[in-house]
């Protein structure tokens, strides 16, 4: 008994709670059954039908007696005398008692009521645990015992005499009526006080997930209501369903206003026929102020009712919002400052730069305006020499502002079909010219017969000029051939002409890989560091790329890849 009070003090306050609700019902429906199992007895024995019962003031009285206790067991369960389990052995108790009492003054081992005793058995192992049941099927068990012990002495009531009651045979039969009814009794309690434990690990587990249910919702609510990003949901049928507190401060309409109605008749600017990405538009809040958002959607995966009319299937969507009038102001002051940086990075290297040919274009014009009275003096080979350096200085200006011009305002791109191979015989020939003569190394040109190329025939030539000087330049005189390649290749489904400038000279670090394409960055004391920044930046406008590379037979391999447009049906 110890073992059984302290399992039955072993409980939660919510599980007495529950426990205290169902002790309320099991008392209900006490009053409930012996009422209407007394109502139909009396019917059919008015009817004539033979049954045992005892005479209609015996049990009138008896029905006073449980309804005064059911009342008395209601108001006793308030005030908690006990803990709510040990008040439930007892009413459970007080039921098989009842009942026992309804078996014995109805026929005891020929009673039609013997299977009630089962049901406070069951109630005990739902109630109280699979201990309880137990206890409450082992005091049933006894009670029947009772019952035919009584009957076997023959302290039976004596209007049974009146009534179709047949007594107990043997002593044999009496004891298997009792073993089937103790067994009957101890099984019930088994299974009712098993099934009664996994309700309550379910309920537990059900209601741990209920509460983390709760503390997601609450995180998710948090999360929704105070992130910075506006969040709007809309249904099937472009209804908003949600409407976070950074979309109100966003497009100016409160949540109350936005739920309900149509995404496209509340924001008409914001697009979601477009594709799945980032998006940006104008747009007015709703108190007249302009501003600019960033806005995306995608869909969520919800059940739909029903398809369009073209079978797409209506999905909904998910739609987050950004004021982005902050973020562009403050990238243009960041472009304009980095345009101002470049400007006088550019300015200063283009100062240095004019430096050293204005010195030696000075020096030159100074000995010649020093000899200007007889320039019979100077040799041929000093006045060549003098002539020679004045052009290559003023050449080198010459490209140094070219280039300058080129990066700092490059030209619209004018793309058009153009014979590849014509074009570079053109370059190499104009490199032939005695205006190049003194940085023109051995160029090799390997170039497929017939390649047509799709850009700007101008803009194409200019870089070929520009990397031909560098791989010039690296090889130097007599130290290695330059090759020109191209061809046409296929790759990912894309056509696309690949054009190659190798060298062989030192070739470019890997550390400088990455660098080489930066403004201003030049390996060579005479460069501007502009030629490949060019070439990046017109390959880039082409829609195409431009990478390094090496092998065992060049040091330096310079790729362009230029897509091509698809043919036209």
């Amino acid at each position: 008994m110890d073992c059984f009070r302290t399992t039955l003090l072993n409980k939660t306050p919510q599980a007495d709670y529950e426990s205290q609700r169902h002790l309320r019902w099991w008392i209900l429906i006490r009053v409930i059954l012996f009422t209407l199992l007394f109502a139909l007895t009396t019917f059919f024995r008015e009817q004539g039908h033979p049954l045992i019962l005892p005479a209609a003031s015996v049990t009138l009285l008896f029905l006073l007696g449980l309804y005064s206790f059911s009342i008395l067991s209601v108001l006793l369960l308030n005030r908690r005398l006990c803990s709510i389990h040990q008040y439930g052995a007892i009413q459970l108790c007080f039921d098989v008692f009842f009942i026992a009492l309804l078996v014995y003054a109805t026929g005891c081992s020929d009673s039609d009521f013997s299977a009630l005793l089962i049901l406070p058995v069951i109630a005990a192992g739902l109630l109280l645990s699979r201990l309880g049941g137990l206890f409450i099927a082992a005091v049933t068990t006894f009670s029947y015992a009772a019952i035919l012990i009584l009957e076997q002495l023959r302290w039976i009531p004596v209007y049974f005499s009146a009534t179709p009651y047949t007594p107990p045979t043997s002593f044999l039969a009496s004891s298997n009526l009792f073993a089937i009814y103790g067994l009957l009794f101890f099984l019930a309690a088994l299974l009712s006080g098993q099934l009664a434990g996994r309700l309550r690990i379910t309920e537990k587990r059900l209601a741990h997930t209920a509460i983390e249910f709760d503390r997601l919702s609450i995180l998710y609510k948090q999360i929704f209501d105070d992130i910075s990003t506006g969040i709007i949901t809309t249904d099937q049928y472009d209804f908003i369903t949600s409407f976070n507190q950074a979309a109100e401060r966003i497009t100016g309409f409160s949540r109350s206003t936005a739920l309900g109605k149509p995404f496209s008749q509340l924001l008409p600017n914001i697009s979601l026929q477009e594709e799945q990405g980032r998006n940006v538009c104008d747009f007015q809040k709703q108190h007249g102020e302009a501003i600019r958002i960033g806005y995306s959607f995608s869909f969520l995966n919800m059940p739909v009712q029903k398809e369009s009319e073209e079978k797409q299937p209506l999905r909904w969507k998910v739609i987050t919002l950004q004021d982005i009038s902050q973020i562009e102001r403050m990238e243009k002051q960041v472009r304009e400052a980095e345009k101002m940086a470049a400007i006088g990075e550019l300015s200063a290297s283009v100062a240095h730069d004019f430096r050293n040919p204005l010195a030696a274009i000075s020096g030159s014009a100074q000995i010649l305006a020093t000899e200007k009275d007889d320039l019979s003096r100077l040799d041929a080979g000093t006045f060549k020499t003098l002539i020679g350096i004045i052009l290559k200085e003023s050449g080198r200006m010459a490209k140094t502002i070219t280039d300058f011009l080129q990066f700092a305002r490059p030209a619209t791109i004018q793309a058009e079909w153009f014979d590849f191979n014509r074009m570079v015989d053109e370059v190499l020939m104009r490199r032939r010219t005695a205006t190049f003569a003194l940085m023109t190394g051995t160029v090799i040109k390997e170039v497929d017969g017939r390649l047509d190329c799709w850009g700007d025939r101008q803009q194409i030539q200019t870089v070929l000029n520009q990397l031909l000087d560098n791989a010039c330049q690296a090889a130097g005189p007599q130290q290695g051939k330059v090759v020109l390649a191209a061809c046409e290749r296929v790759k990912d489904n894309q056509a696309e002409v690949q054009i190659e400038i190798r060298d062989q000279g030192p070739g470019i670090p890997d550390e400088q890989r990455e660098k080489v394409f930066i403004p201003f960055f030049s390996s060579r004391t005479d460069g501007t560091g502009l030629g490949l920044a060019i070439v990046q930046q017109i390959i880039a406008a082409h829609g195409g790329r431009v990478e390094i590379d090496a092998n065992a037979e060049f040091a330096c391999v310079i790729r362009l890849l230029l897509p091509l447009p698809p043919p036209t049906p």
